[in-house]
């Protein structure tokens, strides 16, 4: 199985990489791959370093992408260029769906994206790394850090065992609206980051279930504050939350 090398958000400082963004940074992508193909079979580590762009990228993580391409760069018999995966996601974090028990904790990469590099192994692909392009230079990407805006947000629906549901909530972040379809099937557990849940919905389908068994109601909270909690649905009438405006 091959995979994926997507500049990690940990790793330890090494002071040398801050000679990043040399005069004579590659201004194509085929530049970019040729150089980095004959600095890793030179093993020319400033080389390498500096065909990265370290802007926004923390220390430790730093430290941990030059220490992977000294372990490996022995290995590495060619270097390629690629294409995006279609499901490449520019910005890591926002554009995935947000799970139950998130963090907030985010990364984007500091170039525009347009490919990738292939670090071919005689027994295949090792790793990829994003490569892109910032003014008239091409740089292998970095990711930087940082935490989602907002706080958390989630609707939770709690129900007896083989109960049915379906819904959506919509939250508010920065302005825009985002909605999010739920039922018993899919993405139940899922979570926003944002200013506020706006609006909630949720149908109970199935009223067979005897109510001693367990009750079947739904919660919404805003950070670790729970602000509302439906009656209990004991039919298949629309229960719905609507924020009071401030």
């Amino acid at each position: 199985m091959k995979h994926r090398l997507i500049v990690s958000i940990v790793g330890s400082a090494l002071a040398f990489v801050y000679s990043a963004f040399a005069k004579d940074s590659p201004t194509s992508a085929e530049q970019l791959r040729s150089k980095f193909e004959s600095a890793l079979k030179t093993q020319d580590t400033n080389t390498v370093v500096g065909l990265f762009n370290w802007e926004g990228v923390d220390d430790y993580s730093k430290g941990t992408v030059i220490a992977w391409i000294t372990r490996n760069a022995t290995n590495i018999t060619s270097v390629r260029l690629s294409p995006l995966p279609s499901n490449f996601q520019a910005i890591v974090g926002d554009k995935q769906n947000d799970w139950q028990g998130d963090n907030g904790r985010r990364a984007k990469f500091n170039v525009a994206v347009l490919g990738e590099l292939d670090l071919i192994t005689p027994t295949g692909v090792t790793g990829q790394l994003p490569y892109g392009k910032k003014g008239d230079s091409f740089y292998i990407a970095g990711l930087i850090a940082y935490q989602a805006p907002g706080k958390s947000l989630r609707v939770r629906v709690l129900s007896v065992p083989a109960s049915t549901f379906t819904g959506s909530w919509v939250y508010v972040k920065s302005g825009k609206e985002v909605t999010v379809n739920i039922s018993d099937r899919t993405n139940q557990f899922r979570q926003g980051w944002g200013d506020y849940i706006k609006s909630c919905a949720v149908r109970r389908t199935s009223t067979d279930i005897n109510p001693r068994f367990g009750s079947f109601y739904f919660e919404i909270s805003e950070g670790r504050e729970n602000i509302f909690r439906s009656p209990e649905m004991t039919n298949a009438e629309l229960i719905t939350y609507e924020r009071k405006q401030p």
